[in-house]
């Protein structure tokens, strides 16, 4: 196993200072266009790949994220009316509680879904070629050692 040189560290501090700049610069590009932020679209999104309706640990399984840092953003998006808390989930465990997606919540992550799109193409896409965006889904498959749900 090779050594964690300099030239391995900074690749490692390059890949998480450039991720963040996109990242921020999605997030502004949704808080301009629609006053939400790109970690309430990130939630509706999870919920919609998981079939609209799912148990919070499993939204934070996906988001990859702890799931104690998911409340907030769920009260958030409970009071906007996007999701639902459904408690009935388990006669035996009364603290069991799915999340859902509302007919709003729909609407606004198929309107915000374009705009992301649109982000996301003109700051990452656009800037690489079939064969790199083939390179950079290998390596992080390589360094990726947490399971993920299948899309």
């Amino acid at each position: 196993m090779p050594r964690l040189d300099a030239a391995r560290l900074l690749a490692w501090r390059e890949l998480q200072s450039v991720v963040a700049a996109i990242h921020r610069d999605i997030d502004d590009d949704l808080r301009r266009e629609w006053a939400v932020p790109l970690v309430s679209f990130e939630v509706l999104n999870a919920l919609r790949d998981l079939g609209g309706r799912a148990r919070p640990q499993d939204v934070a399984a996906w988001m990859r994220i702890p799931p104690s840092s998911l409340s907030r953003r769920l009260d958030r998006l409970e009071e906007e009316g996007w999701i639902a808390r459904h408690r009935d989930v388990d006669p035996l465990d009364h603290r069991a509680v799915d999340v859902e997606l509302t007919p709003r919540g729909r609407t606004l992550w198929r309107e915000m879904n374009l705009s992301f799109r649109r982000s996301v193409q003109a700051r990452f896409a656009s800037r690489l070629t079939d064969d790199e965006i083939a390179l950079v889904d290998e390596i992080t498959r390589r360094v990726d050692h947490h399971d993920r749900p299948a899309d």
